[in-house]
């Protein structure tokens, strides 16, 4: 642990070397140096989170379907407020929530004769429900005063899958300010190096300070944990996250899904390239590495290999690097047979590592990182930055260059259904990150 957090502080060390050299980029290289820091202080804290990951992940590695949903439904709320406006971020299943206890019962609240709302997956922000109460216990929700303009999320629908928590259970974030910040915040989940994070950022933050009269402050964290908490306490103006992050923090603080990232994220089985695997089955016994234990592709990693019939803890051990490009030096030493990585980490590694490595297997395809926005954000400034964040690529000096340093192909609007892919690892997520439902 000792020689890991060393090799934290000699990281930070050299990013405040650079960062007085680099024009334009100092603040931000020295907040990532200070965050290098923090994380070599707080490592055994990491390591210890990890192993609680793994023990969380266990449970949904043994079987090829998806963790089933827990019904932790609550009694209703019979002191619900009888008039509720709706907020950015606010979702039917959402205010459902706040009176049954559980987002899946919306359907108890929409009566489509006397609700007055034409489509539950559209409701508007500044409009108000009424709750009506009948005298059989019966209630639903009647929409009295419509707005117009962009509709808030779709929200309907999604909840029939979702394992959402209630929102009295964990209250959204400020609502919006008619006013715009001087600066925007943005924070990027660190799953590669803060170093690489930084030179790839500072392309966005160029083309958003042509575009508007904000600064750009972009920022990262020591470790996923830390990032999550970031992103749910509103410490980000604008959040790039881990996809079932990014679900989580739609559904229990309210944030807004931009855009997601494409190509979608390829989970990857790989092994040095002078001793492939011909099956899984060769990992018993062995260590597999995970590039970041948190991410939802150590997830499907571990699905994966239940499927397989291995298990983690009994089958194969599972162990995460010492430092942030440790993965690939563990395959190469023998320390690990075989690591799951998305492909954005694998690319992350050094040339020479990489070239020595094999890609043994495409064990799984999901979502790619959602850009979030804070709902404290103005509407006008959520929907200007949204366009802009889809017509970054195009952009022939900075968007070319972080498609290429990225491999991010697009920036597209959100599409429910691909959030609800992550519903299934939603509980999962909240446990690992320490929420309790």
């Amino acid at each position: 642990m000792q020689a890991a957090a060393q090799d934290q502080r000699s990281g930070a060390a050299q990013m405040r070397k650079e960062a007085s050299s680099a024009r334009g980029k100092s603040t931000d290289y020295l907040q990532a140096a200070k965050d290098y820091e923090e994380a070599a202080q707080h490592f055994e804290n990491a390591a210890a989170l990890y192993q609680q990951q793994v023990a969380a992940c266990t449970s949904g590695a043994t079987s090829s379907k998806p963790p089933p949903i827990e019904h932790t439904a609550r009694e209703s709320n019979t002191t619900a407020p009888s008039i509720i406006e709706v907020r950015w971020g606010d979702t039917f299943s959402g205010i459902a929530a706040t009176i049954t206890g559980d987002a899946r019962k919306w359907r108890e609240l929409y009566d489509p004769q006397n609700s007055h709302l034409e489509n539950p997956d559209l409701i508007y922000a500044g409009s108000h429900f009424e709750l009506v109460r009948q005298a059989t216990g019966a209630q639903y929700l009647r929409l009295v005063e419509a707005q117009g303009g962009t509709p808030v999320a779709t929200a309907g629908a999604a909840a029939e899958r979702a394992s959402a928590a209630p929102a009295a259970a964990a209250p959204a974030l400020a609502q919006a300010s008619r006013d715009e910040p001087d600066t925007l915040v943005v924070g990027v989940l660190p799953n590669i190096s803060a170093e690489k994070l930084m030179a790839q950022y500072e392309h966005m933050k160029h083309y958003l300070e042509t575009l508007n009269k904000q600064k750009i402050s972009i920022s990262t964290s020591p470790n996923f944990k830390a990032f999550f908490e970031s992103t749910m306490n509103g410490d980000y103006d604008l959040a790039v996250s881990a996809p079932h992050f990014a679900r989580v923090a739609q559904l229990d603080r309210g944030l807004i899904p931009l855009v997601i990232y494409e190509p979608r994220i390829n989970a990857l089985l790989i092994t040095p390239a002078d001793r492939p695997l011909a099956s899984a089955a060769e990992l018993r016994g062995k260590v597999v590495a995970f590039a970041n234990p948190q991410s939802l592709v150590a997830m499907y990693g571990l699905a994966w290999l239940g499927q397989q019939g291995l298990q983690p803890g009994k089958d194969f051990e599972v162990r995460g690097p010492r430092t942030d490009l440790g993965v690939g030096r563990m395959l190469l030493t023998g320390e690990a047979a075989a690591a799951v990585m998305s492909n954005g980490e694998f690319r992350a590694l050094p040339p020479e590592e990489s070239a020595r490595l094999k890609i043994s297997d495409t064990i799984a395809r999901m979502p790619n990182f959602v850009v979030l926005a804070n709902p404290r954000l103005n509407r006008g400034l959520v929907e200007r930055l949204k366009t802009q964040l889809k017509g970054f690529l195009a952009n022939q000096d900075d968007g070319a260059a972080f498609a290429s340093a990225t491999g991010i192909t697009a920036m597209s609007d959100v599409d429910e259904a691909q959030l609800r892919e992550l519903d299934s690892y939603v509980e999962q997520t909240r446990r690992a990150m320490g929420i309790t439902k």
